[in-house]
């Protein structure tokens, strides 16, 4: 396993947002985590690479292992963030040139060779299937892109500092049926280079690329397995009643 969750408890103040999380995510598989608004999803992800601990209020208890090893015992807060990146949901473009968003955090890294620098960028969206798109223009400011670019470009800007879990939160909300197939393409190609954990509200999403698919309610797990079993053969009543819309 390439990340496993244990005991995990985030509070913030008296209200416990999440309850005793106990989850595995499988390298070169994409993850889905489905739930009701409110159920602590983003909660989830921010703690998954200590971005949480950002914001002043929260209490977090228990572990997170990468490979075995506790990010919360590691000193280096950011390495952990370029080891998990994450995507947000409302597609960010820096305000610098297509090229630049990409190398942002890798020139923050301290990289300066150019062509190590030139050889990054065209991977990364290459990787991210923007390259064809913005090849002739990358010097262009990014925010002249499309939505459903910006989302891509925020995805090539967080494999450039090649991480081993990719964290995405609802990317495909805000984009039209043609963005987001091409962005679901996208991850299942990801899925098969690095660990791929995606929170969605769109259950039919998980449904077609998910390899796991889990189920949180009310800040607990309710059912995490392998997707064609969890939609067609779900165990718990909750898990059957979510996903046929009865309790939405």
């Amino acid at each position: 396993m390439t990340l496993q969750v244990e005991n995990l408890q985030v509070k913030f103040g008296s209200n416990e947002i999440l309850k005793d999380i106990n989850l595995s995510f499988s390298a070169q598989k994409l993850h889905a985590i489905i739930g009701p608004s409110g159920c602590g999803k983003t909660t989830l992800l921010k703690s998954l690479n200590r971005t949480l601990e950002m914001e002043k209020g929260y209490i977090i208890r228990g572990k997170v292992k990468l490979c075995g090893e506790n990010i919360y015992e590691q000193r280096d807060a950011a390495m952990i963030r370029r080891k998990i990146g994450l995507v947000f949901q409302t597609p960010v473009a820096l305000p610098l040139s297509i090229k630049e968003n990409v190398l942002f955090a890798v020139r923050y890294l301290g990289e300066r060779n150019k062509i190590k620098l030139q050889e990054i960028c065209e991977s990364c969206l290459q990787q991210a299937g923007l390259w064809e798109e913005v090849k002739d223009k990358l010097n262009r400011p990014a925010n002249e892109l499309s939505g459903g670019q910006i989302q891509r470009l925020s995805i090539a800007r967080a494999l450039a500092v090649s991480p081993e879990v990719l964290l995405l939160d609802e990317p495909c909300s805000n984009l039209d049926p043609a963005s987001t197939q091409v962005i679901e393409g996208l991850l299942r190609k990801l899925a098969t280079q690095l660990t791929i954990i995606l929170v969605t509200h769109n259950l039919f999403q998980a449904k077609r690329i998910a390899d796991v698919t889990t189920l949180l309610m009310n800040g607990q797990v309710i059912e995490t397995g392998e997707t064609t079993a969890f939609f067609n053969k779900p165990e718990q009543p909750a898990t059957r009643d979510f996903i046929s819309g009865l309790s939405w």
